[in-house]
């Protein structure tokens, strides 16, 4: 995924977010604010890192998102309730599965326990997320709702691209729908 100038990104768009194919350093951004729609007045880089079993470790950046100087912090604030959302899910999702696992135990046979293992892990995760979800994203954004902004997010994947070829694509989530109408324009998405 680097860049290679005087080809244009391969963008398009699915369930709400963009895939970029190839060329993100060439993606290109509206020159306004990805929150409030406003002037741009800064910009910023979300340095995006994983390790791929077939192909290693892949480091990218997403430069040149552009935020006005009220909503950057903002963004910055909303990322990070984001981390102490997910955070506190696995604290909260993980002992509740491990007990319920322990208590379905006691009263399952042997035959089945794996499935069960498996699915009691998976309902107490989308439980603890549920939980962290009302304990601190709902009252923090209703409290201080004017001190958080849903930034734009970016994640890496590994998938068939549109040419048939295996490779890793950096997905990423527009939550103002506005920008993301003119973020889709830009790059034929």
């Amino acid at each position: 995924m680097e860049r290679q100038s005087g080809r244009k990104a391969l963008v398009h768009r699915v369930k709400g977010n963009f895939v970029v194919e190839e060329n993100i350093g060439d993606v290109q951004w509206p020159q306004q604010c990805a929150v409030c729609g406003g002037p741009a007045e800064t910009t910023d880089c979300l340095h995006l890192q994983s390790t791929f079993k077939a192909l290693g470790k892949i480091d990218v950046d997403v430069d040149g998102i552009p935020y006005c100087r009220e909503c950057f912090p903002k963004a910055h604030k909303g990322k990070v309730l984001e981390r102490v959302r997910t955070v506190l899910a696995f604290v909260l999702g993980i002992p509740l599965g491990l007990y319920l696992i322990v208590l379905s135990m006691q009263q399952r046979s042997s035959g089945s326990k794996f499935v069960w293992i498996g699915m009691i892990m998976v309902l107490a995760l989308a439980a603890g997320f549920g939980l962290s979800w009302l304990i601190v994203d709902f009252p923090i954004r209703t409290l201080f709702r004017r001190q958080f902004a849903k930034p734009v997010d970016a994640w890496l994947i590994q998938e068939n691209k549109s040419d048939n070829r295996e490779g890793i694509s950096v997905v990423i989530s527009i939550p103002n729908e506005d920008y993301a109408a003119a973020f889709a324009g830009l790059n034929g998405a």
